[in-house]
């Protein structure tokens, strides 16, 4: 039962799925800073803001919306758009709730979903997370016309299972799993080279452990902006970020 709050391969080595207490204690201690400053964040803001002007919509749900992060850098004040976000974590949930004049409900999307449509779903960094995406992705077929993900690709290092990500993705990967949960991919590309990856991968290996997460300071702040401008020139269709977009198929019951 939700509740409602107002105002590349799976590498064998990687744990299972984390609970929602992991999730909890980030989501309040480690990640606020990251989702608003990190050069990945900013970048990936940027590109699903791109899609959403492509698509109409008078409704949008962010599937995983953590504490209303992207959702806050989604918000269309010039259109009347009705906005709502999803979390696993219920402290995200109640945070973003004081944030952003949404409707945000604690939801578990590997087992439930919300009895609504919504013209555009985002689901940003979320599946990774999840150990049965697949699931995931029908359940979010129910509730969106359109869906927009993002999904890591590349090797699954261990920074990345230290954040919970149990699998990274191909664009073959996910397409399948977006096709077989009756959704039609209308594109999917990969960005990230060759300032995300190899030039940020590799400052993050030389980093100590938590550098992007944590409090940003003014100098973390600093580096991130410039990198951030860099990732505007990841033009090429490669690296390890994937982004698509994806829509029901008319006459198909969901």
């Amino acid at each position: 039962m939700s509740e409602t709050f107002s105002a590349l391969t799976l590498d064998e080595a990687a744990p299972g799925a984390r609970d929602s207490s992991f999730y909890d204690t980030e989501w309040a201690d480690q990640w606020q800073d990251m989702k608003a400053y990190s050069p990945v964040a900013r970048h990936t803001r940027r590109l699903i803001l791109r899609a959403l002007d492509r698509i109409p919509h008078d409704s949008l749900i962010d599937i995983g919306c953590g504490i209303g992060s992207l959702l806050q850098g989604l918000v269309d004040l010039d259109r009347p758009v009705r906005y709502a976000g999803v979390d696993f974590s219920e402290k995200a949930v109640r945070i973003a709730a004081g944030r952003l004049n949404a409707q945000f409900t604690r939801l578990d999307v590997e087992r439930e979903w919300l009895d609504e449509t919504f013209d555009i779903g985002v689901c940003s960094e979320v599946l990774e997370h999840l150990e049965d995406d697949s699931t995931a992705i029908v359940n979010i077929a129910k509730m969106c016309r359109n869906v927009v993900i993002t999904v890591p690709s590349g090797p699954l290092t261990p920074a990345s299972i230290e954040m919970g990500h149990v699998r990274h993705y191909t664009k073959t990967d996910l397409t399948g799993k977006i096709e077989a949960a009756g959704l039609r991919v209308r594109s999917i590309r990969a960005w990230g080279t060759p300032f995300h990856d190899p030039l940020y991968a590799w400052l993050r290996s030389q980093s100590p452990n938590g550098a992007t997460t944590g409090t940003y300071g003014p100098l973390r702040r600093a580096l991130s902006a410039i990198l951030y401008l860099l990732f505007h020139l990841n033009v090429i269709d490669r690296g390890h970020k994937l982004i698509a977009v994806a829509e029901r198929i008319p006459g198909r019951s969901y």
